[in-house]
């Protein structure tokens, strides 16, 4: 017997360990189970009078077991009516009167509808952090959807704008392979592009401006005017756009094609955009 089992705090099972999330209403009903299990005393019948009931013993007493016994001793669980009945009964039969325990029946029940309701608050405050999520997920939901028909609307605009560039304006007419003179209505045309390249490139779309540019160039557009789509964006500042079209028209297009466009280049003084649209067609 240890030194602890002699004291007048009772055998060391009772006193518990209480975890950090015990919340105080369980927590002082497990400190007064603990108060009344110090009043059971063991069957002395064989028995030397010295001896100290056991948990075992104790929850056998209580209709329970050792494991239950030491759930609701240390706060982790609150026991059911019945158990705590049986425990005062016990208690009051072993300690001579329900004086002589020092609380009531009522009083202990009450510590324990205590500890009821607040493990229901617990469980309310998770179900509303919960709710909260879930209000959350479906406010970003809402706007996610709100994101993806803004930009399907935004797609259909820009295939509508993509379609009617690639049609011819009327009447239809072959495109000019070999007279380099421009006209007003070329340039305007030619700008045009440049400058809804440009609005389609903001935003970090230069993929849908880059492929607007390679269909309007290689099916609308001849060489001399996309050597003025390609100023106007150098004019414009969308040197990304221009040297991603001097790649793709270089490489894409027929040698009489980029010789035409890099000519027109040299004319104009580009000489740099000149040569590099030459050596794309090289590689």
């Amino acid at each position: 017997m240890t030194p602890e089992d002699r004291s007048p705090a009772g055998p060391s099972w009772i006193k518990k360990q209480f975890n950090s999330d015990v919340p105080p209403g369980r927590r002082a009903l497990a400190m007064t189970l603990g108060d009344l299990c110090r009043h059971l005393k063991p069957d002395f019948s064989g028995q030397s009078g010295n001896k100290r009931l056991n948990q075992s013993e104790a929850a056998g007493r209580l209709r329970s077991n050792p494991s239950s016994l030491s759930r609701f001793l240390s706060g982790k669980t609150v026991p059911g009516p019945e158990f705590i009945e049986t425990l005062y009964k016990e208690a009051c039969t072993d300690a001579g009167s329900e004086r002589a325990v020092g609380i009531s029946l009522d009083d202990v029940m009450s510590l324990r509808l205590r500890a009821v309701d607040e493990r229901r608050c617990v469980r309310c405050a998770d179900l509303s952090e919960q709710a909260e999520q879930l209000a959350s997920l479906r406010n970003e939901s809402a706007t996610l959807r709100a994101a993806v028909t803004e930009l399907n609307a935004a797609k259909a605009g820009l295939q509508a704008r993509l379609a009617a560039l690639a049609r011819p304006a009327p009447p239809p007419v072959p495109r000019r392979r070999g007279d380099r003179r421009r006209s007003r209505n070329d340039v305007a045309a030619a700008r045009r592009v440049a400058a809804q390249a440009e609005e389609l490139g903001r935003g970090d779309r230069q993929d849908v401006a880059l492929a607007m540019l390679r269909q309007t160039t290689t099916e609308v557009l001849s060489p001399v005017e996309t050597a003025v789509v390609l100023l106007t964006l150098r004019q414009r500042h969308q040197n990304r756009l221009a040297d991603n079209l001097i790649h793709v028209y270089g490489r894409d297009q027929g040698d009489r094609d980029v010789m035409q466009a890099a000519l027109e280049l040299h004319e104009q003084g580009a000489h740099g955009d000149a040569g590099a649209l030459l050596r794309s067609a090289m590689r």
